[in-house]
This record gives structure tokens, C-alpha cells and sequence, in this order.
């Protein structure tokens, strides 16, 4: 399972109807100075994704089945005893909205070794919304079935190279992958290189739907919080 597709699980169920015509050009204007990247990362010697670390971030473009573009960027900001703060920002037509959620990881390969210990998030116009243990203890079975996704396996993948605006990716493991959030399903292919932090996807590419998702940039540092 792949990182990438709880993070875009997290952003469409953040979606709203109403377009901000702001927001809109903002992401139409960023949209059109995207270019193909020139960096050209080696096929990886292992198999295994990179460790977490604190300042990590990646940003990907978004293609949703309606051919609406948006940004998707995770961070790795902070840690906390044996777990890391993770947060997730998209930038859509319809505004930007944050998820923050404090996250143990366990086991990289095992879904089951991972747990929510907290979340926050803020809307589109601003509210801030931390959820409490009760409510985290109700939500929990919709919010695990999503972070089951940041468990990676690639042993025994094909691999194919893949070309992003964030560069030319030889040998990426190819795989299928499923997302859920709620009643919210999602089948992919996926495209992913340790050389990649947090969920080492490059390129996804909707089954059962027109969706798309293209590595844009990412960083090993320099990773700051929106949130509290």
C-alpha cells in the first residue's frame, strides 16, 4: 500500500462545492509554469522506503475524474516521543485546507503496526478543529482504514521508469494500490522510488477512475507547520 493515496484520500474528502475564482487562478497560473523537470535519480539498489525524518516534504499535482487540477503537499514537521507529526495541505479551486495528524509508525511494512494519537485540521476559511480522544476513538476505524496506506512493500514489484515534473525516476517499483476513506475507494497504479521521502510515490494513476497524481518537488529538509 502507498502513503500517497491516504493523502489524497484526506484531500478529496476535504473538497467543497463552491470555486473561489482566487484560488482558482492561483492554481491555474501554477498549473501552466510546471515543466519537465531536468533531475535524473538512478534506479534504486533496494527495495526498501527511506526512514522518516523530520523536515521531509513532498508536493504533488492532482487530476481529479472531473479534470480538476490541485496541489497536495505532506510534511514531516515535528515528532513526538516515538511518533511524527504529518501534515497535509491541498490547495484546490475551492480554497486550502489542512490535515495534521500525530502518527506512529511501526513496522513500515506492516498496516497493523500503525496508529493515530491525534488530529487537527483547518478548513478552507480558517477554523482550526482539533479532534478530541473521544471522537478520535469513534473516527478511528475510517482514519486507520487511510493511514494503512503509509505501510510500503515493493519486494518482488516490476519495475519502469517514470518521468514528473520533479524529474526522471529510473526503475520505480509499479504496483496497484487501494486506497478507502470512509465510502470514498480509490484502485491506482502506482509508480515509487526510495529516493522519494515519506510515501516514495512518484506518479499514480486512477483504475477505476480518470485520476492522475505527478511528483512536482520534494526535500529531505526545510518542512515547517501551518498549524499549531
Amino acid at each position: 500500500m502507498v502513503a500517497s493515496l491516504w493523502l489524497s484520500a484526506l484531500a478529496f474528502a476535504a473538497c467543497g462545492p463552491s470555486i473561489d475564482p482566487a484560488a482558482k487562478a492561483d492554481i491555474d497560473r501554477r498549473i501552466a509554469a510546471l515543466a519537465p523537470g531536468t533531475q535524473n535519480v538512478a534506479a534504486p539498489a533496494a527495495f526498501a522506503p527511506r526512514p522518516f525524518v523530520v523536515g521531509q516534504w513532498t508536493q504533488y499535482k492532482l487530476t481529479d475524474g472531473n479534470g480538476q487540477p490541485s496541489f497536495l503537499t505532506t510534511k514531516i514537521v515535528g515528532a513526538d516521543g516515538d511518533a511524527f507529526w504529518i501534515e497535509s495541505t491541498r490547495e484546490s479551486y475551492v480554497g486550502k485546507t489542512v490535515t495534521k495528524m500525530l502518527v506512529f509508525i511501526g513496522d513500515r511494512m506492516n498496516p497493523q503496526s500503525i496508529d493515530i494519537r491525534a488530529v487537527r485540521m483547518r478548513d478552507k476559511n480558517g477554523r482550526v478543529t482539533e479532534v478530541d480522544a473521544q471522537m478520535l476513538q469513534f473516527m478511528k476505524s475510517s482514519f486507520q482504514g487511510a493511514v494503512s496506506m503509509l505501510a510500503i512493500s515493493w519486494q518482488g514489484q516490476p519495475q519502469e521508469d517514470a518521468v514528473v515534473p520533479a524529474g526522471a525516476f529510473a526503475g520505480c517499483f509499479k504496483m496497484q494500490t487501494d486506497a478507502s476513506w470512509g465510502p470514498w475507494h480509490a484502485a491506482s497504479l502506482s509508480w515509487s522510488h526510495p529516493a522519494v521521502p515519506i510515501s516514495g510515490v512518484v506518479r499514480s494513476q486512477g483504475i477505476d477512475r480518470p485520476t492522475t497524481m505527478e511528483l512536482v518537488a520534494f526535500g529531505d529538509s526545510g518542512a515547517t507547520s501551518e498549524l499549531p
